[in-house]
């Protein structure tokens, strides 16, 4: 099975790749948005992308390839006076990168993946399009453009790779979905080829208070793998894609340091068979165990039945080691490596669809 991780290019993210093991490095190849932040302009946007790829260089030199797209990032921020992707690209030109292209995507934006091409600023000739829940509705009415974008890439790329991206697929009907994208993978496949089709989604919405309250534990299906097993009952040659302990419509919300312990309460996000595991705590600030609250869940965790001993991964190790007090406390900034590298790590290795 080939297994994606969509990430977004942050510490904690590259983190959790670099700290796999390296035969789990040199199998994947995941899929990097970056970072949506409240405020962004022309020179705040050239530094992050130029940050990115400093994160590269010094930690993701071992992946084969990995995609990288700016799909949260507003089109209209220019930088140098011309689309903020094109600097990306150029940015990542000794990477080995995949680039990406859409429909909910300006002309100038998708142009300039084909502009970098012919200047030799990507290195692989693979290219991914990447069609959004909204691009589902009706092949029909998306089939014109998806043609002439196709045929404009054509001329400097080889070989395609189509996502089907869901986002949060928490109490959506998977049965209307998956009929929804058997149905559009028939239809493009009709008009063109692909060498990867990847379905992607999550069950993590954006704010963890709609799926449970502090100081509860809940444990629900995976409502991306439920769909992605409907699919691959129609269309058996597809990849599974997720967005790990990360809810894909994450920001970087701008709160005040004393409100931020106020309103955050520890979680622990943990995968197994085809369920998601959470467990909350209480907001940290007022909490008489605080950041230790970490500890206490961890301690929790670690006698279940389903976790797999801290020899499993780093991220395992982490969560053993919080459970025995070893170490500094965790945080909500330091968390997230070790679940996304634990959840990362079961994908590859122990998940059978």
């Amino acid at each position: 099975m080939n297994y994606i991780p969509f990430l977004k290019f942050k510490v904690n993210e590259v983190a959790a790749v670099k700290s796999l093991s390296l035969n789990d490095i040199k199998r994947l190849t995941p899929f990097f948005d970056l970072p949506r932040k409240d405020i962004l302009d022309s020179n705040s946007l050239k530094s992050l992308i130029d940050t990115a790829y400093r994160k590269y260089e010094i930690n993701l030199l071992s992946l084969p390839f990995f995609y990288l797209d700016n799909f949260d990032i507003n089109d209209a921020i220019l930088i140098n006076g011309d689309d903020n992707y094109l600097y990306t690209l150029e940015k990542f030109s000794t990477a080995k990168i995949v680039p990406v292209v859409g429909l909910d995507r300006s002309y100038r934006r998708n142009s300039v993946v084909i502009e970098a091409k012919k200047n030799k600023l990507i290195k692989l000739d693979i290219v991914a399009l990447r069609i959004c829940v909204e691009d589902l509705v009706s092949y029909t009415l998306v089939e014109e453009e998806i043609k002439e974008l196709l045929n404009e890439l054509k001329e400097s790329f080889t070989s395609f790779h189509l996502i089907i991206d869901n986002r949060v697929c928490h109490n959506i009907n998977i049965q209307a979905r998956a009929t929804q994208i058997i149905k559009f993978i028939n239809d493009i496949c009709s008009d063109a080829e692909f060498d990867k089709i990847i379905i992607t989604g999550s069950s993590i919405t954006a704010s963890i208070k709609d799926l449970l309250d502090p100081n509860t534990v809940i444990t629900i299906e995976r409502s991306e793998l439920n769909l992605f097993k409907k699919v691959k009952n129609e269309i058996d040659e597809i990849h599974i894609g997720d967005y790990t302990a990360v809810s894909p419509s994450y920001s970087d919300v701008k709160i005040r340091g004393e409100y931020m312990r106020k309103v955050t309460a520890p979680k622990l996000m943990y995968i197994f068979d085809k369920y998601l595991h959470i467990k909350r705590g209480g907001a940290i600030d007022g909490h008489p165990r605080g950041n230790k609250q970490y500890n206490d869940l961890s301690a929790i965790l670690i006698k279940e039945a389903y976790f797999r001993g801290g020899l499993y991964s780093f991220g395992d190790k982490y969560i053993d080691e919080k459970a025995q007090s070893i170490g500094k406390d965790a945080s909500p900034s330091t968390i997230p490596k070790a679940l996304i590298n634990a959840h990362i790590t079961y994908m590859l290795n122990g998940f059978k669809i």
